[in-house]
């Protein structure tokens, strides 16, 4: 059984991060959220935004991380299907899904774990990193501060 201590520490944090990140994000109204919860989707077209990164749900179903409009970072699902989201499930794993439910994922994190309070959080930096633990991130955190840390991707899948 869980220390009910220590979910509760946990759950601080995560509030915390996320607090911090919604505070020191761009005010602008036209600018898209940085984050997304567990539970939530990113649509074909969407995408979360600071800064001059974006990452971006593709209509082809490739997730892309752009850089002043250059990419990064892909998850290499271009022109597989159409029709597609990224889900955050609860357990913390990223899915790019298609509208078909008896399709497999395209792509996934294979970092699903215990259930938990889960946050996406693409950080001013460039790193999109899933927070809770963190379980994922795409690598991408460039030196600017002492904000930067990666976390072994080595067991994302795409479906060839």
């Amino acid at each position: 059984m869980a220390n009910p201590l220590t979910s509760r520490a946990a759950s601080a944090i995560l509030l915390c991060t996320a607090s911090f990140f919604l505070l020191f994000t761009s005010s602008n109204s036209e600018a898209s959220s940085n984050i997304l919860m567990a539970g939530d989707t990113l649509t074909s077209g969407k995408s979360l935004s600071v800064g001059s990164y974006n990452l971006l749900m593709q209509d082809d179903c490739n997730l892309v991380l752009y850089d002043n409009k250059i990419s990064v970072w892909d998850s290499r699902t271009a022109g597989k299907v159409s029709k597609c989201f990224l889900h955050l499930q609860m357990n913390g794993e990223l899915l790019i899904i298609t509208s078909n439910a008896t399709q497999p994922p395209l792509w996934r994190t294979e970092t699903g774990g215990n259930f938990n309070r889960f946050v996406l959080v693409l950080k001013p930096n460039g790193n999109a990193v899933v927070f809770g633990t963190a379980v994922w991130s795409t690598g991408t955190g460039r030196m600017k501060g002492i904000d930067t840390f990666a976390v072994d991707n080595t067991n994302e899948k795409s479906v060839p």
